[in-house]
Order: structure tokens, then sequence, then C-alpha cells
């Protein structure tokens, strides 16, 4: 008689090889289960951002992306895009607020009006504020926002300028990839010059000796011009600029800016004398006038000008830029580039990097401290995921490193997929091959899965996350959903859309107990966590045969208990541990509501099994709220022939 134990579930999912050599703790398939090191977890939920906004029918969100205010208590703003639409959410109201109307333009969907783009957004932070820009291939502009005046935009495109495309802004200027007449070029703006100039004591209006407030547009406003630094003052109280929308006068007087527009409105604490002139000060700028917007370059290009590096041999587009270790690596469909500019841009490099490294679209791409983490799909036979980091053992070169291994992913489409880095996980969209659609004639893949590779412990799990982009917004993990025009708070709470249970699985190794002859178990034990009102159904495969469940029973009114359940006397209800908001890596995500409580449980059981030779465990959560599994034990293991099952012998 003998017992044994699996506490350690660092191993994650194990596809590659045969499932009867695989480690314990390891899953030969999963669903929607989380690996811990020393427990495996069911998946938090997920919940629609924005509940009145929400929008119906089919979709794809195609971007989202944060601005930090430049008032740190202020927080974020996030802005997301689908079909013609910009919109950002407010997070006083809980929705979306869309900016503009139809402002992306109709060259950016498909005949069915979904997105058929990914539209870029990259952030800014300068003097003149802080800033977030928009563009795409085919987007109706090039667009500058402001995170104080999330409404309004202005259309800095101008074909003597700039162009559309993808755009990653870095160390004060902008690269370009992707226009509609070139697949294959890497531009870059100016080094921001930051021009800016001061507008003194322009008019602003007259004081009459009982009226408050006063409203102005800043005359500069014109072009692609806008203002920030602002001040207002009657000569008794001036009000400065906080450089978030805000203008707090001296004497308890409050005010309002919004740096696109121009508009300036003051309110004073006591009414301007009779006659009294209100002036205001401000400076402006224009990003197309040497600055991030703008690409143009002297006839001899001088340092931090504008520029244009070919890549055209072979590889297909460019696809996305990562940077690591102060080198952008252009990432075509088959092939990179590295790309190197002198800090005092007076010099460059640009060359091919590697044949076969490449990635299959824009964001299938996640750059990381220890390097970039990247899609490669260049042969359709063997998918991975690779790191390119420096080489161990100091020779500084910067190669591709693969951390799939364990898994076989040639049965996912990543030509739509995401990545993104959350705490101590990397996150990758992808499709089952299954999951497709026709889009311009072409079918493209409709992202239905989420690997998440976990740092930590080298291991992946799939989860049903379907989402084309992802950020991190106020410590919440959102992505946009490619099945409809939303967006969505992943890991939040312990059900999907404040419905559905979870649907899930995991299923280990084929497990031989360390006895290679057929043998029997009389008794089984699982410790883990769970919450009341969850419970888990366990199950065992025999020698490949169909899962049976053990643990569970039926009363006389047919009412069936599973083996592990909240309620269960088995459950230490005395000791309640805190498990919300849910945790992913060494974040926090969310909180409030979604924070709950489960207890440990422990719970031995008899099962009646018939002999074999090897044994295959299968846990399924089967109600709403939050399980794990810390430890299994098969007890009383009995040796009872030294043959195959009977089923394999003739």
């Amino acid at each position: 008689m003998r017992n044994l134990t699996t506490k350690n579930y660092k191993f994650g999912l194990i596809t590659n090889i045969e499932n009867d050599t695989i480690p314990r703790g390891a899953a030969s398939s999963s669903l929607n289960w989380l690996t811990k090191g020393d427990h495996i977890e069911l998946r938090p939920g997920q919940r629609y951002l924005g509940t009145s906004s929400v929008n119906s029918g089919n979709g794809r969100a195609t971007g989202l992306k944060k601005v930090i205010r430049a008032n740190k208590d202020a927080g974020e703003v996030l802005f997301g895009a689908y079909g013609k639409k910009l919109k950002y959410f407010d997070e006083t109201t809980g929705e979306w607020v869309e900016v503009g109307s139809d402002l992306l333009g109709s060259d950016v969907i498909d005949a069915n009006g979904y997105g058929k783009e990914l539209i870029s957004m990259s952030t800014y932070t300068g003097l003149a504020g802080n800033q977030i820009f928009v563009n795409s291939t085919n987007s109706a502009g090039f667009f500058k926002l402001f995170a104080a005046n999330p409404g309004s935009s202005l259309n800095v495109y101008n074909s003597a300028k700039n162009f559309k495309g993808n755009i990653k802004i870095d160390t004060n200027r902008t690269l370009l990839t992707s226009t509609k007449t070139d697949t294959t070029g890497v531009y870059g703006s100016y080094i921001d010059n930051q021009i800016y100039t001061t507008v003194t004591a322009e008019a602003y209006g007259t004081g009459d000796g009982a009226t408050k407030t006063f409203a102005h547009t800043a005359a500069a406003i014109t072009g692609t011009r806008t203002i920030f630094g602002v001040q207002v003052t009657d000569s008794v109280e001036s009000f400065t600029d906080d450089f978030d929308g805000h203008l707090t006068g001296s004497l308890g007087g409050t005010g309002t800016v919004n740096y696109i527009t121009g508009d300036i409105s003051v309110t004073f604490n006591t009414a301007p004398l009779n006659l009294a002139a209100i002036t205001t000060t401000y400076q402006w700028e224009d990003s197309n006038n040497k600055g991030i917007t703008d690409f143009t370059k002297s006839a001899t290009r001088l340092a931090g000008e504008g520029f244009i590096f070919r890549q055209d041999e072979g590889g297909g587009a460019v696809q996305g830029i990562a940077q690591y270790s102060q080198i952008y690596y252009c990432m075509h469909l088959k092939k990179t580039w590295v790309l190197s500019i002198t800090t005092d841009d007076t010099n460059a490099t640009n060359l091919p990097y590697r044949q076969r490294v490449g990635i299959p679209n824009t964001t299938a791409f996640v750059e990381t401290g220890e390097g970039i983490y990247y899609v490669d799909d260049t042969d359709k036979s063997d998918v991975k995921i690779r790191l390119l980091t420096y080489e161990i053992g100091g020779s500084n070169q910067v190669v591709p490193i693969p951390k799939s291994n364990n898994v076989n992913l040639n049965n996912y489409l990543f030509d739509k997929s995401c990545g993104f880095q959350y705490g101590d996980f990397v996150l990758f969209t992808c499709a089952e091959n299954n999951s497709t659609q026709e889009i311009d004639g072409k079918i493209v893949a409709l992202n239905n899965r989420t690997l998440i590779y976990n740092k930590l412990w080298k291991s992946i799990d799939i989860l049903d996350y379907s989402v084309t982009c992802f950020e991190e917004y106020n410590g919440r993990l959102i992505g946009g959903d490619s099945l409809s025009n939303n967006f969505i708070e992943l890991f939040s709470g312990f059900d999907d859309f404040d419905a559905d249970a979870i649907e899930n699985y995991w299923i280990g190794g084929n497990d031989d107990l360390d006895i290679e002859s057929l043998k029997k178990t009389k008794k089984f034990q699982l410790r883990g966590l769970i919450h009341p009102d969850q419970k888990l159904k366990v199950s065992v495969s025999l020698d490949g045969g169909a899962f049976v469940e053990i643990g569970g029973s039926d009363d006389a009114l047919g009412n069936h208990t599973y083996a592990i359940e909240g309620a269960g006397s088995y459950v230490d209800t005395g000791n309640a541990i805190y498990i919300g908001g849910p945790t992913l890596g060494t974040r926090i995500i969310g909180g409030g509501s979604d924070g709950s409580f489960a207890y440990a449980y422990e719970r031995e059981f008899k099962i009646q099994l018939d002999k074999f030779e090897r044994i295959l465990i299968k846990y399924e959560a089967m109600d709403v709220g939050y399980v794990s599994v810390s430890q299994q034990k098969y007890v009383d293991i009995r040796e009872k022939a030294k043959k195959a099952p009977a089923k394999y012998r003739g």
C-alpha cells in the first residue's frame, strides 16, 4: 500500500509530447485554468466596460490606448476605436463617449461596417501637454488629442508634412510605417524642436462690476495649432493653468481651458471692477512645424529632421517596430531589419537582421525589459512564441529564443494576434483554426483564444478571451472585443458578463502512479480553496476510456452533489481568505465589488475503480465562484498484476 501526492503546479499546458510522459502537475489539455506554481485556479471572469454604451450585434474593436493625465490624481483616460468611431471612457459616468462623429472615416471599415485595420495610437508628453495621436493607413486623418479634453480632436494630416499609417512615438519623434503606397519604408519625423510662441496680454474681456464668468477663444487657434500654459488676470485675481484643463484663481476662482479649440472660461471669486481690462497670456505650438508630426527634411538632411529608410529586400511588409536596448527591430512578415540611430541623430545603420524572423500582424509582439516577445509563424508547421534577447554566455548577440516549446501552436491562427505584458504574464491573442471570417474576399482569423505565458514558471495556459487589442487602465486589464464593437474588463469578478459560468476544464497527464503494472486505488484526496457558491467536478479516465465522475452522488430526489462543493462540511468556513479583486501575476485586478472570499477545503473520499494501468484526472468548475486545487493525492494504491489491461490483451 502506498500514497502518491501532487502539490506543485508550475508546468502549465504541455502538448508537444505524449501525455504519458508529462510531469505531474502539468495539464495535457486545459481551458480557462491558470498556473500559479503551488496551485491551479479557475480564471476570473469578464464584463463589458460601459454598461449603457454596450453595442449589440457583430463587429470588432480596432484600437485601445490610455493616456495619463497631467494631474496624477486625475488618473488616466482610455481611448478605444471600432468601425468609424473613436471613443473615450468617461470614468465619472462609466460610459463611452464618441469623439466627433465617425471621426475615422469610411475607408477603415469593410463591407459589413466592421473595422478592417488596426487603428494605431501613441502617446506623447511634453511641455505642451499630455497628448495622444491616432492614425492608420486608411484613416480620415492624423489626429491629435489631449488627455485633458478627450472629446476634442485636431486633424494634423497634411500631405506635404506627414503621412497616414501606423505610428510609434519614441524619443521625441514619430516613427511611421504602412502607408497606402509604401509598405516597406520606415519614416521618421523631426525630433520635436518644441517651438513655442508666446502671446502676451491678449484682450479677453472687460469687467462691469457684476459679472464673474467670462469666456474667450484664443486668437492664435488656427490651422494645426494648439495652446497651453494659459494665464488670465484682471490685475486683481490671476488664474494659472494646471496643464490638465483647469485654471486656478489666486483668490479662489475657477476656470477651464480646451487646448484643442482654444476655448477658455474663468469665474472670478469677485466680479472684476467696472471697465477693468481682463487679459490672457498663453503659448501655442504647431506639431507640423518641426514637431512630431512633421516628416519633412532639407535637401541635404540635417540632424533632427525627418527621414525615410528603405527596407525593400524581400520579407514582405513592415508589420511593427519594436525597441530593445536602444535599437529598433523593424519586423516584417518574414524578415527583420535592425535600425540603429545615434543619440545625436547624425548617423544611423539600417541593415537586415535575420531572414525568417517576422510577425504575422502589426501588434504580434511585446516589448519587455528582457527583450521582445513575438509570434513566429514563418514556418506554419512550427509556430512558436519567441523572445529576442541577448544570448546567454556574454556573446553580446541578440538572438531569438523559443518560449513555447511545450505547446503545439500549429492549430492556431495568429494573423490578427495582439501581444501585451501584464505583471508577470505575456499575453498573445489567436484563433482556433475553425474560427475565421471573410473580410474583403479574404479569410482571416477571428480571435477566440488568449495564450498566457507565465514568465516566472515559463508555462503557458489557454483562455477563451476573444480579444483584438489590450491596454492596462487604472490597474485593470481591458481588451477590445473581437466579436463585437465593445471593450471588456478582463480578470474581473467570477462570472462572464454578470451571468454565465465560465466554460472550463483541466486534464492532467496519463499517470501510471509509478507502478508499471495493473493497480487499484481506494481513496482520493483534494485540497484547495473554494467560494461558497462554487462546485468542483472530478472525473477520471482509465487506460484511455471515457471520463467517469468520482466523489459525486445523487440523493433520493435526484439532486446531484459534486466531489467538492463550497457548502460542504469539509470546507473550513471559519477561515475566510480574501481573493479579490482577482490577481494576475503580481498585480491586483479590479477590486471593490469584485472582491470576494474563498475558504480552504480538504476532502478525502472513497472511489470504486476497476484495475488500471494509467489514470487521467479531470477538473471542471460547475458554477460561479473561485476555485483552486493545491494538492491531489491517490491514497492506498495497490499493485494487482504484472500484465496489460484486459482490453489490450490478445
